[in-house]
């Protein structure tokens, strides 16, 4: 027997992007659990930090994720799954100084929601690649889960001693 797909209505004009090319997913869970536990760790580590800047900066950085797996000659294409704006590009979308961008880069990625982060060469140019996850799991407590069922448990000590 084969499987149906069932199709549910979608709310307002979601089908409509959906259908439509420049639209990305985000798991809700990262709003609603792991940010606001991020920015509580954040605060209680280092009460004078802008913790919140790592939402609009998240969301610059993937909405410039390459997803075209081969390039148009066919080859392999490296940077597929990476994001990789400009550090002035990041500040032109999200108003944070590029400054702040390596704080946010190493909370982000402490708590596993980019799970690389590279410097990539072309010739004398320096690029910086980010990798976000997707994030499939999350714990009722706002932490992402690894593939194995562990709890990703940042390590702020050396990122807040700056």
């Amino acid at each position: 027997m084969a499987q149906q797909t069932i199709y549910r209505e979608q709310p307002n004009d979601k089908k409509e992007l959906l259908e439509a090319e420049g639209y990305e997913l985000f798991n809700r869970e990262l709003m609603r659990k792991v940010f606001p536990r991020i920015i509580s760790d954040i605060k209680k580590h280092k009460k004078s930090a802008k913790a919140g800047d790592i939402i609009p900066f998240y969301f610059a950085l993937l909405s410039y994720i390459d997803g075209n797996k081969q390039r148009a000659d066919g080859s392999e294409n490296e940077r597929y799954g990476y994001s990789f704006p400009s550090q002035i590009r990041l500040q032109e979308m999200t108003g944070i100084n590029v400054k702040r961008h390596k704080l946010l880069t190493d909370i982000l990625h402490a708590n596993g929601i980019l799970s690389e982060v590279k410097d990539y060469y072309e010739g004398t140019k320096r690029y910086k690649w980010y990798k976000p996850s997707f994030f499939p799991r999350i714990s009722d407590d706002g932490y992402l889960v690894d593939e194995n069922g562990q709890k990703i448990i940042p390590n702020y000590s050396e990122i807040l001693s700056e």
